[in-house]
């Protein structure tokens, strides 16, 4: 769920008064009272918590208990409050203890923005991020998975319906790309939501424990097996399953994993009693499956069988854009996580992220970005925050604007060329050299790039970095 303002109001029309000032901004998900405990949302994607104060929503509770418990609904979000006029003093006097802005209808888009602005600035650079630039968002009940890459969109939109149906997929790309964040969110889009979802990672099991990982054992069945154990198919039930690193099962268990896709049966180890797997199966490797039945070591008909459905996930390094949005994410989730406040990113901070090749994926900017935010002094990022590997040579630069490269003499028309060769240059590296999505963020047609890269003289540029 991305950017959620969380209403607490019995007043429909004060509901409809915010949804219309933040419809490009947030969702506004409302509430009737405090009432049935916690308030079901992340504190990660709660920018501010607005509660409607009046008599009817105290509603016999003592200002201070009633404030205790909104305190609770979303305690790292602050909380914005809107005052009837019928409010006792002490109501009064309570509200101005516990909230930190107060707002008056009817409401005025600016002013509502400026308080988020002020009082949770990453949320505020999160939304305004989602607003700014095209994306496509899967959405599930509690889970989504964004992209801003521009050649993953129609795999986005396919992903959106095969998540909807019970059928296997299967997800491939480099390790820490997001297979596993991707699969848990096209759970949670299915009609299996309500069920679990587990993750069995062949790759760290011994060939010898893989077949009872996946279908369990019967007491007895090998040494040590001292008691009858459900394996992995059993105990997701009804929910989805997950094979990480499917590319390591030997050959016995991908005769016996596709047995299970085609019938939905399968034995426990030590056991001749056949069950039924009523689990989705979705499947991930980081490795080239078609590849490997070239060479024999992986079962010409299951891949047949997986590659129905199959989506390859690009590495974060030909997904700059992807990295500024999960920069954000990122910071905002372990600033919570660490109770380090984070008020702004310096802009060379995000210059060092986007520029790094990123060997790790997404997992290796989750880790720069929690240990970013550890080591953060002062509220804000910088790239003293960043590891050296990363930073290179940006530390003690002052930030200076980007004409800093522009040739100081020259005439105008020498000046201009020189500032569009750069604006081309830096932003096909942004886009992985991808020229499609270069002249689309450019607003210019492919043939438009082409003449431009050709007058400029980058595609030689281009082939002495290949």
């Amino acid at each position: 769920m991305h950017s959620a303002l969380v209403v607490i109001s019995k007043d429909r029309g004060l509901v409809e008064e915010l949804r219309r000032a933040t419809s490009d901004r947030y969702e506004v998900i409302a509430f009737d009272s405090l009432e049935g405990g916690t308030v079901p949302v992340r504190a990660e994607s709660c920018p501010a918590l607005v509660a409607h104060i009046s008599r009817n929503m105290i509603n016999g509770h003592r200002p201070h208990e009633f404030f205790r418990r909104l305190r609770e609904l979303e305690s790292a979000a602050p909380i914005f409050a809107v005052l009837d006029e019928e409010c006792s003093a002490e109501i009064r006097e309570k509200a101005v203890e516990n909230v930190q802005a107060f707002l008056q209808r009817p409401f005025q888009t600016e002013k509502l923005l400026s308080l988020i602005r002020t009082h949770s600035p990453l949320e505020y650079e999160l939304a305004e991020y989602l607003r700014r630039h095209p994306h496509r968002i899967l959405r599930g009940k509690s889970r989504s998975y964004a992209t801003f890459s521009p050649r993953m969109f129609d795999m986005m939109d396919e992903l959106g319906v095969a998540a909807q149906h019970d059928v296997t997929i299967l997800l491939s790309g480099e390790t820490g790309s997001g297979k596993s964040s991707l699969a848990r969110v096209i759970h949670d889009m299915s009609g299996r939501s309500a069920g679990r979802c587990l993750t069995v990672a062949c790759g760290a099991l011994p060939p010898n424990l893989i077949e009872s990982e996946l279908f369990g054992h019967v007491k007895g069945a090998f040494t040590g097996a001292d008691n009858e154990r459900l394996g992995k198919f059993a105990a997701a039930q009804d929910g989805t399953l997950l094979l990480d690193e499917i590319d390591v099962l030997p050959p016995d268990q991908q005769a016996k994993l596709l047995r299970v896709i085609e019938t939905g049966e399968y034995e426990p180890v030590g056991s001749n009693d056949t069950r039924i797997s009523t689990a989705r199966l979705i499947a991930a490797t980081n490795t080239d499956l078609e590849q490997l039945v070239r060479e024999g070591k992986f079962r010409r008909d299951l891949y047949y069988r997986l590659n129905i459905l199959s989506f390859h996930l690009p590495p974060l390094r030909e997904r700059p854009h992807d990295v500024e949005y999960l920069a954000l994410r990122f910071a905002l989730q372990h600033a919570k996580a660490l109770k380090v406040p984070i008020q702004s990113i310096d802009p060379r901070f995000t210059a060092a992220l986007t520029s790094h090749a990123w060997p790790g994926n997404v997992r290796e900017l989750e880790n720069v970005m929690r240990r970013a935010v550890l080591y953060c002094r002062d509220g804000a990022l910088r790239p003293c925050d960043l590891p050296s590997t990363i930073r290179g040579t940006m530390e003690d630069e002052p930030f200076l604007p980007a004409d800093r490269d522009l040739p100081s003499g020259g005439t105008l028309a020498e000046q201009l060329e020189a500032a569009e060769r750069r604006i081309l240059v830096e932003t096909l590296r942004r886009n992985g050299y991808h020229r499609q999505d270069t002249a689309r963020e450019l607003g210019i047609s492919r043939i438009t790039l082409y003449h431009k890269m050709r007058k400029y003289g980058l595609f030689e540029c281009m082939a002495e970095t290949a």
